[in-house]
């Protein structure tokens, strides 16, 4: 009996065939085994775009005073949770990725009062609530109380910037998009080498808030050369839709860059829908 597929339907078989393997040493294979019932649509033409990410943390005093990291108390020289892509996560106040990744030390995402402690920069906090100056719209901004039960607390603003769109331009995608990656690249300056000591946490949430979860070293994916370039490119081929979440540590005294190199950009909606739509209509 001769089975005839659709584009869409062979897409998807391939898919599944080279990523959702028991016997694969991919890393992410539990999320993208989450992941099997997406199918794959024609969209947008192959592209090779990248999508750059600055990350970076300031901080200041109950004072609003700009402090250096290496003056921060010693409980307080620890590790920032970063959390990207999550649109669905982002919308729920990133309550599944800071279970997976909580901050440490005596830090806590938390605000002050006069502003979120959490969002998109002219859309969900004002540009005058934030301290630091260098915010632009439209992009993430993480803000993290620290030793908030002393008279003398800590502020830590931590901003997400994307070099290509606005950062919430770029999130908000996921509401039609399938994005697939092809490599991650993490650059980070020669004097904080040990930020990749971090690991990578990907995780894919369903709709009923079940969690699939994979951990990556970055220090597996270091070669000789790259290293003398504070570079690490890791291979994940990992679709990213809105319900797939990244987490990571950023050491306190740490801004680094991401780099996403992207394979395709696919339409999750349904071909076959919107003609029905559009002949309806």
């Amino acid at each position: 009996m001769i089975i005839i597929m659709k584009g869409y339907e062979r897409l998807l078989l391939s898919h599944l065939q080279e990523d959702t393997s028991q016997n694969s040493n991919d890393p992410l294979q539990d999320v993208k085994k989450a992941m099997g019932d997406i199918a794959y649509v024609s969209g947008n033409p192959l592209t090779k775009t990248e999508i750059t990410l600055q990350i970076s943390a300031r901080f200041f005093d109950d004072g609003n005073a700009p402090v250096a990291p290496g003056a921060l108390p010693a409980n307080l020289r620890a590790t920032l949770p970063i959390y990207l892509f999550g649109l669905t996560d982002f919308y729920g106040g990133f309550f599944k990725s800071t279970i997976l990744l909580p901050p440490t030390g005596d830090w806590l995402l938390l605000s002050q009062g006069q502003v979120a402690p959490m969002g998109i920069i002219g859309r969900d906090i004002s540009l005058n609530a934030v301290i630091r100056d260098d915010f632009v719209y439209g992009d993430l901004y993480l803000y993290f109380l620290g030793n908030q039960f002393l008279p003398n607390y800590f502020q830590c603003e931590v901003c997400v910037h994307c070099n290509n769109v606005a950062y919430g331009t770029f999130l908000n995608s996921f509401v039609s998009d399938l994005i697939t990656i092809n490599t991650l690249r993490l650059i980070v300056p020669i004097a904080n080498i040990n930020q990749y000591l971090n690991v990578l946490i990907f995780a894919y949430q369903t709709l009923f808030g079940k969690t699939f979860s994979d951990s990556v070293d970055p220090r597996m994916y270091i070669t000789s050369t790259d290293f003398q370039q504070q570079i690490c490119d890791i291979p994940i081929n990992l679709p990213i839709d809105k319900a797939v979440m990244l987490m990571y540590r950023l050491n306190y005294d740490t801004d680094m860059s991401v780099v996403l190199f992207v394979e395709k950009v696919e339409a999750l909606t349904h071909k076959s829908n919107l003609n029905k739509r559009s002949q309806t209509a």
